[in-house]
């Protein structure tokens, strides 16, 4: 049976993340006591603009998510797809840098950043990639910086390896199998792919905030993929290109925990701080919606970054 389809046309942005060499992504916990919604105000409108304004830094993104509960994947034998409480985490910070030497400027500058983490984090375990192993493939979102909802369906997707197989055998099989045959369907609108070295224990944890990993809870892989609407996503996974993954995948993947984006926002687009990242998300967006662009002016932008007249 032919699946239905509702693009005749895709448009692939891919290339504006190419300079986006290396990644730092950091998996992020609420910290108990405060609310959801708390937690999402201060870290983009207060967090977010400080770590902006740090070094070393081409793109900056805030993925605010909703908890894994399951059903979105065909289940199949020898994958969980199962989250327990404790790994049930609430947002992705999502970091990107033209070199490794950036990302170091970066770490270097963002002790900083430590004193601020125990206000809406209880866990943040930060994962790089190494040059090659983040990668658009394609994407046909027309906001690459986005500030708040998208009208999209989207899902961040955490990958286990399984065990008996090398990281090496499982890279190549997300890069040479996995993602070829997925990016072939007309339903998916962005697929984007992480390669994960594993997770540095030695970065000490801060007050209140734990950043050490065991090695049998880190995941070697994620990633983001988007669909136009719910039509789509079913048609995807209806579709040969999903169906021709399915024998091979318990062969490489243990575990599948699909977490879905409830917003987005953008601190730090191609090397330059956004108005975001300026002035907070809620300010951005207040700017956007009145059509003030006085507020864009240079004599504003240098008024209130604090630049010298």
């Amino acid at each position: 049976m032919k699946t239905i389809s509702q693009k005749t046309t895709k448009v692939n942005y891919a290339s504006r993340d190419r300079n986006g060499k290396v990644v730092f992504y950091v998996l992020l916990w609420k910290r108990k006591g405060i609310t959801l919604q708390m937690f999402d105000d201060y870290w983009r409108n207060v967090h977010g603009p400080v770590c902006a304004r740090l070094p070393g830094q081409y793109q900056y993104w805030q993925f605010h998510l909703a908890h894994n509960e399951g059903g979105m994947w065909p289940t199949l034998d020898g994958i969980d797809y199962n989250c327990p409480e404790s790994d049930q985490f609430d947002g992705i910070a999502e970091l990107t840098f033209a070199t490794v030497i950036d990302r170091q400027t970066w770490f270097n500058a963002a002790a900083i950043l430590m004193d601020d983490e125990y206000n809406i984090f209880s866990k943040a375990i930060g994962y790089n990639t190494s040059p090659g192993n983040s990668q658009t493939y394609i994407d046909g979102i027309s906001t690459g910086d986005p500030n708040g909802e998208l009208g999209i369906l989207k899902f961040h997707v955490m990958v286990k390896k399984t065990d008996g197989v090398s990281v090496v055998a499982f890279r190549k099989y997300m890069t040479d199998n996995f993602a070829p045959a997925i990016v072939k369907s007309d339903s998916v609108l962005k697929f984007r792919l992480h390669l994960f070295e594993e997770v540095d224990n030695s970065r000490p944890d801060a007050p209140g905030v734990i950043h050490v990993e065991p090695l049998e809870k880190q995941y070697q892989a994620a990633f983001e993929i988007a669909f136009s609407s719910p039509l789509d996503m079913a048609n995807f996974f209806a579709s040969p290109e999903y169906t021709s993954t399915v024998n091979s995948q318990p062969k490489y993947i243990k575990q599948i925990n699909t977490f879905p984006e409830r917003t987005a926002y953008t601190f730090v687009y191609n090397g330059q701080m956004t108005l975001t990242g300026q002035r907070s998300s809620t300010v951005a967006e207040l700017i956007t919606n009145i059509g003030a662009i006085n507020q864009l002016k240079e004599n504003i932008t240098s008024l209130m970054l604090g630049y010298q007249q």
